[in-house]
């Protein structure tokens, strides 16, 4: 079995000026984003804390009514 290389012709890309990050979001911006990632945070937080308890609950919540 023979293999064949394929070349691909070089192209020159011109490169894009693109604004950089820094200068595209203003500094209001980054600090509402600041709060919502902040406040995302502390919500996957929350309901990380809250899955134990829950699924006890769900476990063991049918065993402990039927005692009561």
């Amino acid at each position: 079995m023979a293999t064949v290389s394929v070349s691909v012709p070089a192209t020159r890309s011109v490169p894009v000026a693109r604004p950089r990050l820094r200068d595209r979001v203003s500094a209001g911006g980054a600090t509402v984003l600041s709060i919502l990632g902040l406040v995302g945070v502390i919500g996957i937080v929350a309901l990380a804390l809250l899955v134990i308890p829950v699924a006890a609950l769900l476990a063991f919540g049918p065993a402990l009514l039927a005692r009561l």
